[in-house]
């Protein structure tokens, strides 16, 4: 393990670095500084957000209920019966132009 350890820094010494000035330098150094925004309208933003929250809770109440109930299986007769027809209606569905 100290041996692994030794190697890498040795490595690292033969590592060609650039120069000290262009390493200080950024190509963006005319740019001007970036605008700062005023918080308070992002702020009426979030407070709207809070508002949908008690609908957001209804749906997902609603949503966990649909959840929880039991499948009705169709009352179509025979599965097999069922199966074809729903494999011909893909059939002409995959036939029509987009």
């Amino acid at each position: 393990m100290r041996i692994a350890i030794a190697l890498v820094f040795l490595l690292s010494a033969c590592a060609k670095l650039p120069p000290e000035a262009s390493a200080l330098s950024t190509p963006n150094d005319d740019l001007p500084a970036p605008r700062l925004v005023p918080l308070s309208p992002l702020l009426a933003e979030a407070k709207i957000a809070q508002r949908a929250a008690p609908a957001g809770i209804a749906l997902q109440s609603e949503g966990a209920t649909l959840a929880g109930r039991a499948l009705v299986p169709p009352v179509t007769g025979d599965l097999a019966a069922r199966g074809a027809r729903l494999r011909e209606r893909a059939a002409a569905l995959r036939d029509q132009e987009i």
